[in-house]
């Protein structure tokens, strides 16, 4: 079964007990986990569910993992759910055994299952086998649009008893990241900033509070790795590591912006004439020449690439812990080099 977009957000705050799994994807990531843990609070009701959480390296290290979670029943009797985080194919064949199973053999398994993952093509198979399945609901969502995200923001200042100027709306919301879970932490520390203030939140509150050099810094690493200068891209990391920031951190920045690219392509595609200005964040036109520039470079299928490399980054970054810095830096430098031939 498939929900798309509003249907499928209104589905994940009521996913009812018929349903033992869902599969919830978006090209951001963020609502994608966002509509997961709806799920599970629903399912939980007021007791609350016991959750077991998998990733792709755990199921891969051990399939049986994945099998055993479903099957195990809580010794006191709590509902149970395993929620599983993936990043691509790499556990797909299991995860459709599983959703075949239980929609075959509906007492097969004694807890819930939710997947949430990032974008899915119509053809992968973990989709198909999600759509088909009966007892099985697949959940497709779509970025916010800049009415939503300001409603949003009025509904989280006003929570405070705070209000926003209008013009400080409509910056704040174009600065956001496109990642649901971190735009709501930008949203947390506005309503914060806000409570108390004794008046409207303006312009000049929302630049300083957002306009950081640890965010240029960010972004210095990002363009100049992807417009191929990495005599720069290194000067700009080393000024992150100096201020704390975790490898951690710069990988899922580097992600949002490999994310966006990918959708500047698409919308490039559709004949979309304000492509830049709809994307999250927001290209404007100035900055759309440069912008246009780093996508000639960057093709779709190089894109992808960069996607699965910030998958295996990420992955030993997490085993590596503090001495992580050095794999972030030869990705970011990789990248630079290969910009920079292409140049």
């Amino acid at each position: 079964m498939l929900l798309k977009g509003k249907q499928a957000e209104t589905f994940a705050r009521r996913p009812g007990d018929d349903i033992w799994a869902v599969l919830a994807f978006s090209d951001d990531e963020g609502l994608a986990s966002d509509a997961a843990q709806a799920v599970l609070s629903a399912w939980g009701g007021k007791a609350g569910l016991e959750v077991t959480v998998l990733d792709d390296d755990a199921i891969r290290k051990d399939p049986s993992l994945l099998f055993d979670a479903l099957e195990a029943v809580s010794l006191l009797g709590d509902k149970r759910g395993v929620r599983v985080r993936t990043g691509g194919d790499k556990i797909a064949a299991l995860l459709i055994e599983a959703i075949e199973a239980g929609d075959a053999s509906p007492g097969r398994y004694a807890a819930k299952l939710v997947i949430e993952t990032g974008s899915l093509a119509a053809k992968s198979k973990l989709r198909g086998a999600a759509e088909k399945a009966k007892r099985t609901a697949c959940l497709q969502l779509f970025a916010e649009d800049a009415g939503e995200i300001g409603d949003r923001v009025r509904a989280a200042l006003m929570a405070e008893g705070a209000v926003i100027d209008d013009a400080a709306l409509e910056v704040f919301c174009a600065d956001l990241p496109g990642h649901r879970a971190i735009a709501n932490s930008e949203i947390e520390k506005l309503a914060l900033y806000a409570r108390g203030l004794g008046r409207s939140v303006s312009t000049d509150d929302v630049r300083a509070l957002t306009a950081t050099t640890l965010r240029q810094d960010m972004s210095g690493v990002l363009i100049a790795a992807l417009e191929g200068r990495p005599a720069e891209a290194h000067t700009a990391l080393d000024r992150l590591n100096e201020a704390g920031t975790s490898p951690i951190s710069i990988l899922r920045s580097l992600q949002m912006e490999t994310l966006r690219m990918l959708s500047a392509h698409e919308k490039v595609a559709a004949g979309d004439a304000n492509a830049g200005r709809s994307l999250r964040p927001p290209v404007w036109e100035k900055d759309w020449p440069a912008f246009r520039k780093r996508m000639n470079t960057w093709t779709p299928r190089r894109l992808m690439r960069i996607m699965e490399r910030i998958h295996d980054a990420e992955r030993q970054a997490k085993t590596a812990g503090q001495t992580a810095e050095p794999i972030v830096r030869l990705l970011i430098n990789d990248l630079a080099r290969v910009a920079e031939g292409a140049r």
